[in-house]
């Protein structure tokens, strides 16, 4: 039996946020256990890597969640994903020996843990597609809790992040290929025949590729403008300092793990809403989730504001107490980019999703201008960057949302 969107919601939230406080745990495990470099490497890795595995991924979920007429079988997207995902290892591999050897083990480590992170989402677009989020937040759980014991315990015992990190990557490895994918096929979503390695079918890779190359570009644009900031302080004020702006970024993906978690759930209503022509409704649920993401992000920024000394001394070390004001900004920012994430996945919706491309190219030149020609003096001025950049984003999103919801309502 479907779960309704409020339990999908709550399902999703308890999921995503437990697994995102998990991923937090262990960056805190890092954080007091090795050096500033080493916790620096981390993010520097993970910054490099995300914008190309997550741009591979070109939202396939939620074209396989929202495709109700089935014209493609769940095999059709599981072949692609791979290919996708063995493409980004690979190239990640070759740009790390050439860009910035002195990380390439750290971050082919980190390159091979999202690799399993995208095969596990495509799964979990199937739980989505039936309206089962609560396996997924099953899932999570359990992937996040294996993740914190094994991470913690290696980091104890060796000392050696290296190391750590090949625990990490091993449980997932075992968790993908003997759990995950039993379980799928025990719970009657799917045929254990639907996860064999085929020969892909040349017109249908074609269709998903021409379906997905606009997504990808622009989720490339658009990652790599969400850890442009992160690549730019390690260039300019060197890996230590990447280690504390890093951290206090995770914040932002705590946040965006409660957006992520609205996105999944309301995501088939949508689909619904659309299909119907109930552009009201979609409307009026839109709103709503703007709404609820901007009050909490306001609320996370006053609750920082006044008590961001006490936390970051007690979360972390003395030595990033001194960027409590950073992080003001920084959740400033988050709150912005929360609501302009709901009204891009609305687009995607109504099969709209190419013009988050442009979106994207104007918003990365814009920061990428920013940050490249001005005087910077420290954490703080990058942090306003973003704010500014993201705010003018939010805008433009506003604009065409809005323009394509009129021309719909014509038709």
């Amino acid at each position: 039996m479907s779960l309704s969107l409020k339990k999908n919601f709550g399902f999703a939230l308890i999921g995503n946020f437990g697994y995102a406080l998990c991923q937090y745990i262990i960056l805190l495990v890092f954080v007091k256990l090795f050096s500033t470099e080493d916790v620096g490497k981390f993010i520097y890795a993970g910054a490099f890597t995300t914008p190309l595995m997550l741009a591979l991924e070109m939202q396939l979920r939620n074209f396989y969640v929202t495709d109700h007429e089935n014209k493609l079988k769940f095999f059709d997207y599981n072949v692609f994903r791979l290919l996708a995902t063995l493409l980004g290892v690979s190239l990640l591999g070759i740009l790390a020996i050439i860009i910035c050897p002195e990380y390439f083990y750290i971050i082919i480590i980190v390159a091979l843990i999202k690799s399993f992170e995208s095969q596990l989402d495509l799964i979990y677009g199937v739980y989505q597609k039936n309206h089962h989020l609560n396996f997924v937040a099953y899932s999570r759980i359990i992937r996040g809790v294996v993740a914190v014991i094994v991470v913690a315990g290696l980091s104890f015992v060796f000392r050696n992040i290296i190391v750590s990190l090949l625990g990490y990557l091993l449980s997932w490895f075992v968790l993908y290929y003997f759990y995950e994918k039993n379980q799928v096929v025990k719970r009657g979503f799917i045929k254990k025949n639907e996860f064999k390695i085929v020969q892909p079918q040349k017109g249908k890779m074609m269709n998903l590729i021409s379906m997905c190359l606009p997504i990808f570009i622009a989720i490339f644009i658009d990652k790599y403008y969400l850890n442009y900031p992160r690549l730019s302080v390690e260039k300019y004020f060197g890996v230590n300092i990447l280690a504390i702006f890093g951290s206090l970024l995770y914040f932002k993906s705590l946040a965006g793990q409660f957006v992520t978690s609205l996105i999944q759930a309301a995501m088939p209503k949508m689909a619904v809403y659309v299909q119907k022509k109930e552009y009201i409704s979609l409307n009026k649920l839109l709103a709503k989730m703007i709404i609820i993401a901007a009050s909490l992000g306001l609320t996370l920024t006053l609750v920082f504001y006044f008590f961001g000394t006490f936390f970051l001394r007690l979360l972390y070390t003395e030595e990033y107490v001194p960027y409590s004001d950073v992080l003001v900004v920084i959740l400033l920012g988050t709150t912005v980019s929360c609501c302009y994430l709901y009204i891009g996945s609305t687009l995607t919706c109504i099969r709209k999703q190419w013009v988050r491309l442009p979106i994207s190219i104007i918003s990365f030149v814009m920061l990428f201008s920013l940050i490249n020609f001005s005087h910077l003096n420290g954490l703080m001025d990058i942090a306003k960057i973003v704010l500014y950049v993201e705010l003018f984003s939010l805008v433009m999103y506003l604009f065409v949302y809005f323009f394509f919801i009129v021309k719909l309502k014509k038709i």
